[in-house]
C-alpha cells in the first residue's frame, strides 16, 4: 500500500468524482483509478460504488475514510520534522481551466523540486497571482510569456457519425451538421471566420462552458465538437478527425509580470517542462 494511493483515495472520497479528484490532484484520471483500483485489491474490499453522477463511499470506504486522513497526517509531520529549515518563497500560481493534469502536474512537481523553500499556492484565475498558467490569448500587455506547449484542434464526433468513415475532414463536409458549441473557447474567433467564409451553417445543439461536457455531448450523439486533442485523450467512447484545410491552435504558456524578479530556478523549471513538452 502507498502513500500516494491513500492520498487518490482521500482526493475522491471529499470530491465523490474521479474526475474532480483528478483535477484536484493534477493528475490523468485513469492514474486516479489505477490506484484507487489497487488499493482495493490491497484491502480486498470495494471503497466506492460507481454510478453515472460520480462514486458514493461503501462502509469500507466511511471506515478508511479517517485512517487513511489520520496516516497522511502523520506522514507529514515525519517530513516537516526532518526537513531542512529554508527561508520560505511565497508563490501563488494561477492555472486556466481544463489544462491536462500530467502536463500541470509536471510543472507543479518540477517548481517545487527546483525552488528551495518554494510556499507554492494555485488558485483560479480571477484571483491575484504571482504567476499563470494560460493561453497566449489571456497575456496581458505587462506579462513575460514563455511557451510550454501547442494544443492542436481536432474534430471529436460520435462513433457512429456518418463521417466517421473519413480519416481527415474537409471543413465543407459539416455544412448542415449538427455541433456542440463551447464558450468560451481560445479559438472561437478563428473558427466562426472559418466558417463565415466558405458560408457554411453549422445547427448548434447546445453552448457549453467546459470540454468535458461538450465531448459528454458528443458521445451521446448530439453531434461534433472541435476540441484540443489534448482534451480527448483517454476518450474510448468518441471518435477524433482532423480537418483537413483549417489549422486550429492554442499557445499555453507561462506568464508573470515582467517587472517583477524571476528566480533562475523557476526559469529552468519552465525550460524543464518545455523540453518535456516539445516532443
Amino acid at each position: 500500500m502507498y502513500f500516494r494511493s491513500l492520498r487518490y483515495f482521500v482526493a475522491v472520497y471529499e470530491e465523490l468524482s474521479f474526475s474532480a479528484a483528478s483535477k484536484r490532484c493534477f493528475v490523468a484520471q485513469p492514474s486516479i483509478s489505477a490506484s484507487v483500483h489497487q488499493l482495493e485489491e490491497d484491502l480486498d474490499c470495494t471503497l466506492f460504488i460507481r454510478h453515472s453522477k460520480g462514486v458514493t463511499p461503501t462502509p469500507d470506504g466511511e471506515a478508511l475514510y479517517p485512517r487513511a486522513c489520520k496516516v497522511l497526517s502523520e506522514v507529514d509531520e515525519i517530513r516537516h520534522l526532518f526537513r531542512e529549515t529554508t527561508p520560505s518563497f511565497p508563490m501563488r500560481l494561477a492555472i486556466m481551466p481544463f489544462l491536462p493534469g500530467d502536463r500541470v502536474s509536471f510543472i507543479v512537481k518540477e517548481l517545487i523540486n527546483l525552488v528551495d523553500g518554494l510556499d507554492l499556492t494555485l488558485v483560479d484565475l480571477n484571483e491575484p497571482s504571482d504567476a499563470r498558467i494560460i493561453s497566449i490569448t489571456q497575456r496581458q500587455p505587462d506579462e513575460a510569456f514563455h511557451k510550454l506547449w501547442v494544443d492542436h484542434y481536432v474534430l471529436a464526433m460520435p462513433r457512429n457519425h456518418q463521417l466517421s468513415t473519413l480519416d481527415d475532414i474537409p471543413l465543407e463536409a459539416l455544412d448542415g451538421t449538427a455541433f456542440i458549441s463551447r464558450k468560451p473557447c481560445d479559438i472561437d474567433e478563428a473558427w466562426h471566420f472559418a466558417v463565415a467564409e466558405r458560408g457554411l451553417q453549422l445547427i448548434t445543439r447546445a453552448t457549453v462552458k467546459t470540454e468535458e461536457y461538450a465531448l459528454d455531448l458528443v458521445a451521446a450523439g448530439l453531434g461534433v465538437s472541435i476540441v484540443p486533442s489534448q482534451s480527448t485523450r483517454h476518450r474510448e467512447d468518441i471518435l477524433v478527425r482532423n480537418v483537413s484545410n483549417v489549422e486550429l491552435k492554442r499557445i499555453i504558456g507561462f506568464a508573470y509580470d515582467k517587472q517583477r524578479p524571476v528566480a533562475p530556478e523557476l526559469l529552468q523549471a519552465i525550460t524543464q517542462a518545455q523540453l518535456r513538452f516539445s516532443g
